[in-house]
């Protein structure tokens, strides 16, 4: 296993995969942007690369492997991306959650409504002098992406950005979450991926009456959150350059290899049986 920046073949983090948590039920849960879909410039541009949705659509269906997504778009968004393959879909990094007879929405959620609106109305007029930015606007959040901004003005771009939220910041009720070429700003709560993936695995391992190790793929320091919620058991897996994380048992080059990894997963789980508990 590898916490640093080298690329481990899809084959053989599947093939350790096997050997570690055998055939049993699984919960398999990926973030989408730069990890499912490759980073495009702006969020309306990132989809599914065909045979990337075809290997997450066939280790879906598998016996007892339930999939989801864990993304910090919104729910319905992420859900329109994805398609029925994900059995459970979380939102804006986990405030927001949808699974078979389940659903959660953060209280937190409602009380910054009117923040955002009012975030967002000043940011389309105040960050119209940075050519190529691209302001998103998700009703309980809004996000700063500037991987069209020229290099020159990029860094500035987001720290005019971060002053227009400055009160709400000072005031805690907001937070600010770093991305990659962007800066989104959030419900200031005790909320994150980690707390949806614990979430998330309660409900499975409510349904199947036992546990259930987690594999969770991500690609950003979001993801480290993500992370943070596995235990003795799960495995985390890095995707592309990036998180910096000691918590990275593998890394994978990116999207390409993450449907790879599906399909070598998909092959080896079929080749067995599911094992009972």
């Amino acid at each position: 296993m590898t916490s640093g920046s080298a690329y481990t073949p899809s084959d053989v983090v599947a093939a350790n995969l096997r050997q570690q948590l055998g055939t049993g039920p699984l919960l398999l849960l990926t973030d989408y942007d730069g990890t499912l879909s490759e980073l495009s410039p702006t969020p309306d541009q990132a989809v599914l690369a065909t045979d990337v949705r075809q290997e997450m659509e066939r280790v879906a269906a598998l016996p007892g492997v339930t999939f989801g997504v864990v993304s910090g778009r919104r729910l319905s968004d992420v859900t329109e991306r994805v398609g029925a393959a994900a059995g459970f879909c979380a939102g804006l990094h986990g405030l927001e959650i949808a699974g078979p007879g389940c659903a959660f929405h953060h209280q937190s959620l409602e009380t910054v409504h009117a923040v955002i609106a009012s975030l967002g109305a000043s940011a389309a007029r105040e960050m119209t002098r940075f050519p190529g930015v691209y302001i998103e606007n998700k009703v309980y959040a809004l996000t700063c992406h500037v991987r069209l901004v020229p290099n020159e003005l990029a860094s500035l771009a987001l720290e005019t950005f971060a002053t227009l939220a400055e009160p709400y910041l000072e005031s805690l009720i907001l937070k600010s979450l770093i991305g990659t070429k962007a800066l989104e700003l959030l419900p200031n709560v005790d909320w994150h991926k980690g707390r949806a993936v614990s979430w998330i695995r309660a409900r499975v391992e409510e349904r199947i009456n036992g546990p259930v190790p987690v594999v969770y793929l991500g690609d950003d320091r979001t993801d480290e959150d993500g992370f943070s919620a596995l235990t003795d058991g799960d495995v985390a897996i890095g995707v592309g350059e990036r998180p910096h994380t000691a918590l990275i048992d593998w890394r994978l080059a990116g999207p390409s290899s993450v449907g790879r990894l599906f399909r070598h997963l998909t092959r080896l789980r079929a080749a067995s049986p599911v094992q009972a508990r």
